[in-house]
């Protein structure tokens, strides 16, 4: 196992997961649900479930913070609101997860399996038009090979 993969396993022992077919469910039920997607802007722009929040990983902690240009108060304003954060395959958000709880959030999940598992199970997702993407063209983006290059070399 790699030291990524590592890091995740690590993350999961204290971290809750939320299966795509259950949150679909929850988002149904629960108006005050926050879907935060994690994922690059590339990747948001592309696809992602409808009224979900887009906070870069890279930019989360000053995110549910106060007193930062990436502060965004409906983060910080709270620690015990409802919270499933969400990445491609279920990893980043594993550890993004992880980190929200560090800093105090006492009720945020990871989405298992990320937006490929939400994919899998033909839920739908939006374009940054608001536009339903198609699963099938989803599903080649989100399932395409590791380039050549990105190989552990032999």
């Amino acid at each position: 196992m790699d030291g990524y993969q590592q890091l995740v396993q690590n993350a999961l022992e204290a971290v809750s997961e939320v299966f795509p077919w259950d949150l679909e469910e929850e988002i149904e039920n629960d108006q005050a649900l926050i879907l935060l997607d994690i994922r690059e802007a590339n990747e948001f722009k592309m696809m992602h479930i409808r009224n979900s929040l887009h906070v870069p990983r890279g930019v989360l902690e000053g995110a549910c913070v106060w007193n930062y240009d990436d502060t965004l108060p409906v983060l910080a304003k709270t620690r015990d609101q409802n919270i499933v954060v969400i990445c491609r395959s279920g990893n980043r958000s594993v550890l993004a997860t992880q980190t929200m709880q560090l800093m105090g959030f006492e009720n945020v999940r990871s989405l298992k399996m990320g937006i490929k598992g939400w994919n899998d199970n033909d839920i739908e997702m939006v374009d940054e038009n608001q536009k339903i993407v198609d699963i099938d063209e989803a599903d080649e983006w989100l399932n395409r090979a590791v380039s050549e290059d990105k190989l552990t070399p032999q």
